[in-house]
């Protein structure tokens, strides 16, 4: 991959102080793509923020805020903001009119002059000042340590969007605008924004002010602000759209480790504008700020903690996370709540993306593995209950189901479509939707047109149905028939917190012929059982599904090839395999199973699963190789450690049992095992592993 040049940084401290500024907006055109919901009265155009933060440590901010509203329906008498309720409004003016206004709570209504027609737009000016507002979970205004900056959403509030924590405004996802700040501060600080930094005017009384201008519509949750004694290093960029500005705001102590930290955004650049298409930014902006607790993707300043910016490269996964957010979020916005997976679900992929494009495909695949055991094991337990990505309810926005499931099933979509298919969808999608608003429903319509494959039923699948199918080959048939080998594959699905049969799925099965050189055939199956028929040129010596998680199902695997003595633990399906050889090679392949098997044909009714969950082994394992297996139990309630196994009280771990089977469908029998560990984790070891199905089991619950 080409990659820009070395950084040619320029060091430079800026310093700061103040202005008393009040402005009179340009008006702007509303653009021809503004989405509107029927019962807006305006959208607003523009914000004209002047903003004195020129003593952060009081704790308070008094602004004047130039609004530019244009009119969507005949005879608007009123218009209606947000603005935080430890923010008091002095005075409103329309169209340099004082007018009266009504405060309730967070809801400010202003009465116009006289009543406008559609296509009108109206300047509001409004004085206001006192403390802003703060999330008590996450997000809004900060004073720490004498530096004053926004994080633009609230967790833990409704709407989620949090302008209104430092400013008037209409505070949802689908309310674009434009914006100017004049940041007045201490002149011993600096002032970084959204935008072009336009100049820094000195006020001559130990304060400065920042003027910088955003040109690109944002919502209000992509407007900030971050105050600081900072340092800021500059750096020219080399994008498809030409010559692009980089600044990275931080501490001045943190320079040198800031060029290290930073070195790699022209690789996040080149990456995601290959896959993605064109930067559309003016600018590229990182600030650091006294938040330990995550980061936030302001438009062209994203806003990291301070101890990201450590001299390595350790958090590189927050930074990409974050940068990705200028295609997905920022260029093209989720409508509401509900479609958080369209920004937060892709961003959390493109980390995974990323370490494909710059460590390899092996990288991916182990990064994507263990995202999805993530979700299986912990997002239902995180999120109090199994939820589709699409529509979830606002208590779970920026949860894990739509955090990493979401990213998830975007890999799932890329495999359904081919990599040609879904790059090149995506890029049009976020051409099309530039600087809009989309629904997970749109999405759908959009790869629908585009590919033309049945997108509505990998929809109905993956994005609306909460929890996961689970797909294993019951039993297979192989018929020798001249140069052909015919193969009867009989498929059934299980399903894991869910109801919903899901029919259509594309399916890839490997098989393994003499040479040990595996071979993907894809078909396409249906409800609860369905026989599907293969031809090939040789005997299959393994048939496996799914393997390097093809699809996001109720399964985790992992498969190894053998020619000296091994010792792995694979950790996604929470097993450990030993082997011991001298001249023998074994191919082998484990698959942890989310659901229990079906059916439970125990020999005894005492024997009760430690939770609904099993193992498959598959593939080679000759008699001359002694092979150990370590299947690992946890009862322990808590998310860094369990909630795997579902017994409760947990049994003892004398009653635990391992069970083996052939296959599905064959008598399942006790295997000799030995427990490691107590009652609340450990593992049953055994020393006599074939390929087979495998499950723990309780006496005496």
């Amino acid at each position: 991959m080409n990659l820009p040049g070395k950084y040619d940084f320029h060091l430079f401290l800026l310093a700061l102080p103040l202005v008393v500024f009040f402005i009179f907006s340009a008006r702007i055109p509303l653009s021809e793509n503004t989405v509107k919901s029927p019962d807006d009265l305006v959208k607003i155009l523009h914000y004209n923020l002047s903003l004195d933060l020129s003593d952060p440590q009081r704790g308070t901010l008094r602004g004047v805020s130039d609004i530019q509203a244009f009119t969507l329906r005949d005879s608007v008498r009123t218009i209606n903001l947000m603005l935080a309720t430890g923010l008091k409004v002095d005075t409103v003016w329309v169209d340099e009119e004082r007018v009266t206004f009504q405060r309730k709570g967070q809801f400010l209504k202003i009465f116009l002059p006289e009543p406008e027609e559609k296509g009108s737009t109206v300047l509001l000016t409004l004085l206001y000042h006192g403390t802003p507002a703060r999330d008590p979970l996450w997000g809004g205004f900060y004073f720490i340590q004498g530096h004053a900056f926004n994080m633009g959403v609230g967790m833990n509030i409704l709407p989620h969007p949090f302008g209104r924590a430092w400013y008037p405004c209409k505070d949802n996802f689908t309310d674009k605008a434009t914006y100017d700040y004049f940041i007045t501060v201490p002149d011993t600080m600096a002032a970084a924004c959204p935008g072009t930094l336009q100049q820094v005017i000195p006020n001559h009384d130990g304060t400065q002010t920042f003027h910088w201008n955003l040109s690109d519509p944002i919502p209000t949750y992509l407007s900030a602000v971050s105050v600081a004694s900072y340092a800021v290093l500059t750096d020219t960029l080399h994008s498809s759209r030409g010559i692009l500005p980089a600044m990275y705001f931080v501490a001045p102590e943190n320079r040198q480790n800031a060029r290290i930290t930073f070195s790699h955004v022209p690789r996040y650049l080149s990456v995601f504008e290959k896959y993605f298409g064109p930067y559309r930014w003016e600018k590229i902006g990182y600030a650091t700020v006294p938040f330990p607790r995550g980061a936030m993707e302001h438009a062209t300043c994203i806003f990291v903690p301070e101890y990201t910016v450590d001299g390595t490269f350790d958090h590189e996964n927050l930074l990409v996370h974050e940068f990705s957010h200028n295609w997905f979020g920022n260029l093209v916005t989720c409508r509401s709540a509900g479609d958080m997976w369209l920004n937060e679900g892709w961003a959390t992929y493109c980390e995974t993306l990323y370490d494909e494009a710059t460590q390899g495909r092996k990288s991916y695949l182990k990064h994507i593995k263990h995202l999805h055991h993530q979700v299986l094991q912990f997002a239902h337990i995180r999120d109090h209950g199994y939820f589709s990505i699409a529509n979830v309810p606002p208590r779970i926005t920026y949860g894990a189901t739509v955090y990493e499931k979401g990213a998830d099933i975007v890999h799932t979509l890329r495999n359904y479509l081919g990599d040609e298919l879904f790059f090149s969808s995506m890029k049009k999608y976020l051409d099309r939707f530039a600087f809009q608003n989309v629904s997970t429903e749109d999405l759908e319509r959009f790869l629908k047109t585009t590919t033309h494959l049945n997108i509505p039923e990998f929809f109905n699948t993956w994005v609306y149905t909460p929890g996961f199918p689970h797909f294993r080959i019951d039993s297979s048939v192989v018929i020798h028939d001249g140069q052909d080998y015919i193969i009867g594959l009989f498929f059934r699905q299980a399903l894991k917190g869910r109801t919903y049969l899901s029919n259509n799925v594309k399916l890839r099965v490997t098989l393994l012929d003499p040479a040990w050189e595996e071979h993907d055939f894809y078909v396409t199956v249906s409800g609860s059982r369905q026989r599907r028929t293969l031809i090939t040129s040789f005997p299959p010596l393994a048939i496996m599904l799914n393997t390097d998680q093809y699809i996001s199902d109720a399964t985790t695997s992992a498969r190894i090839r053998i020619r000296s003595t091994v010792d792995t633990f694979f950790s996604d399906c929470l097993f450990r395999f030993q082997a011991v050889t001298q001249n023998d090679s074994a191919y082998i392949r484990i698959v942890h199973h989310w659901v229990g098997p079906d059916p439970p044909d125990f020999r005894s009714p005492a024997m009760i699963p430690v939770g609904p969950r099993y193992w498959s082994v598959e593939g080679i394992l000759p008699p001359e190789i002694t092979a150990t297996g370590y299947f690992y139990y946890n009862f322990s309630h808590s998310l860094r450690n369990g909630f795997l196994d579902t017994l409760s009280p947990a049994p003892p771990s004398s009653s635990l049992r391992l069970l083996y089977r052939r296959g599905p469908g064959k008598k399942w029998n006790t295997l000799p095992s030995q427990v490691r560990g107590n009652a609340a984790a450990g593992y049953l070891e055994c020393h006599s592993l074939s390929p087979g199905d495998y499950c723990i089991v309780s006496l005496s619950h």
